[in-house]
């Protein structure tokens, strides 16, 4: 227990991403991508070397998993090219693995876990492009195909074929340990629906953690504004949707004299349609929960989101609250001039590198003080095993993805928060601790994943006369949705 909770506070605390933001996005990660490792071709770079060298191994996890000889096994990783392309993201596999030192710390680091496989189980870790969207996947898993391994696509793709039977239940792989940090555990538990397990928003790739929403104060408007940065409101456990409403209140400026608060205007708060939704989450609105007996139940609270609601509407309507558009307000945030944002933690690391001002990090508002903790919600593009993998091969791949799983979480995690982003490093502790309180807080959206009703209940509610008559209105559709859902996996779960 002491090593795991020395390697757990030695990761968590190289999370300070944060202040201050001045040079250049050299490091940032958008190299061409490659097409297959090679073992042989590459050897570790010096520095991967002298690191591991110097970091005791007694402290390191174990897997628990036996040195075997796969003898040349080709795991493959099939990984849609451009899933996301509005927001520029390239083929999910750049998170997960590369085929050659570029200099680029991270990936330097994935190419160290990537030859760690290889020649601990004397496998060949390869990858493919497989197109913009769940097609290509289902039809090579209705054909029968053994065409991969494992594959990695948008949330939406991946959980919603678990249901309709496309997935290996990853509760059945008995080398996976789900008592293991690489497994987050409130996102597990989230996930799993009925005892299954079909997709995984766990430590093999960075990208859940990148694609956190968190909250970042521009330090610099604080200060001039005279209002601090709210750290000791969120270790009381005082940071809540009221808190965060009147720390902003009155910071918008008309700087420009135009007679209304724009882009280039000091505002209090700024977000896009890419964040507002993850609030629900936040403030503990999940329409959605698992029960024993039934598997899934509606469980819609009618006042809390009402009363969550009409606070939004109002703050929204406000002075104080500058509406991103698409995307995420990382841009406005950039220019220097908004107090907060909520965005994702990947903001950091991707666009704020050419930044003059100092900045942190905040987690998520509560909906009261009567919410026990806080909650960050994230999006991710989740990995999961096709049903096509079977027998002694559902071994070699629990086993691969199990140790490389572990592997990336203690030393490519570290990469990503000390060494590519130790040049916006904190000045106190406090970022850090915040940003731990995010990694902690970790889970996503029930109703997003499983492309249920009531997954954008902010949205929503603005086209019908209130949460009691939206409530109504899809109710059916909700409950029927679920109940088909229960039906097809415990159907799966017969075989």
């Amino acid at each position: 227990m002491k090593k795991l909770t020395a390697c757990l506070l030695a990761l968590l605390m190289l999370l300070p991403l944060l202040l201050s933001c001045s040079e250049s996005a050299e490091n940032r990660q958008n190299e061409p991508e490659p097409q297959k490792t090679d073992a042989a071709a590459a050897t570790p770079s010096p520095d991967s070397e002298a690191e591991s060298e110097t970091e005791p191994e007694e402290t390191l996890l174990s897997d628990g998993l036996p040195d075997t000889n796969f003898d040349g096994y080709t795991f493959r990783v099939a990984s849609g090219t451009g899933l996301d392309s509005t927001a520029g993201i390239p083929s999910a596999h750049f998170m997960l693995m590369t085929d050659d030192y570029s200099g680029v710390p991270v990936k330097d680091a994935l190419r160290d876990s990537t030859l760690y496989i290889e020649n601990r189980f004397n496998v060949n870790l390869t990858y493919m492009d497989y197109g913009n969207g769940g097609g290509a996947y289902t039809a090579s898993i209705k054909a029968g195909d053994d065409a991969f391994d494992i594959l990695i696509a948008p949330d939406w793709v991946v959980y919603t074929m678990g249901p309709q039977g496309f997935l290996l239940d990853m509760k059945t792989v008995e080398q996976f340990d789900f008592s293991k940090p690489w497994w987050p555990p409130i996102m597990t538990d989230t996930l799993t629906v009925c005892g299954s397990l079909y997709a995984a928003s766990s430590y093999l790739t960075y990208i859940g953690l990148h694609w956190t929403r968190a909250l970042m104060v521009n330090k610099d408007v604080a200060s001039e504004l005279n209002v601090g940065v709210p750290y000791d409101t969120v270790r009381e456990g005082g940071w809540t949707l009221d808190a965060l409403m009147s720390y902003v209140e009155g910071a918008s400026a008309d700087l420009n004299g135009n007679g209304r608060i724009d882009g280039s205007d000091r505002n209090g708060y700024t977000t896009g349609n890419g964040t507002s939704y993850c609030l629900q989450e936040s403030v503990g609105i999940s329409p959605y929960a698992h029960d024993e007996e039934a598997g899934l139940i509606l469980n819609f609270d009618v006042d809390r989101t009402d009363t969550f609601i009409s606070k939004m509407r109002t703050f929204m309507s406000s002075a104080d609250y500058l509406d991103a558009g698409d995307g995420f307000g990382a841009g406005l945030f950039r220019q220097g001039k908004t107090l907060l944002v909520l965005g994702q933690i990947g903001d950091a690391y991707d666009i704020y590198s050419g930044c003059d001002f100092a900045y942190g990090f905040l987690p998520c508002p509560k909906f009261d003080e009567l919410q026990e903790s806080y909650i960050n919600c994230c999006t991710d593009e989740p990995w999961a095993i096709p049903t096509t993998v079977a027998g002694e091969q559902i071994g070699i791949v629990g086993t691969i993805v199990e140790a490389m799983s572990c592997y990336n979480y203690q030393h490519v995690l570290p990469v990503y928060f000390d060494v590519s982003m130790k040049r916006r490093m904190a000045d106190s502790p406090d970022d850090a601790e915040m940003l731990q309180l995010i990694a902690d807080t970790r889970t996503t959206s029930f109703a997003y994943a499983f492309d249920l009703t009531f997954k954008n209940i902010l949205a929503d509610v603005g086209d019908v006369s209130g949460v009691s008559s939206y409530l109504a209105k899809s109710q059916k559709i909700a409950e029927r949705q679920i109940a088909n859902m229960v039906k097809s996996i415990q159907k799966n779960q017969k075989g």
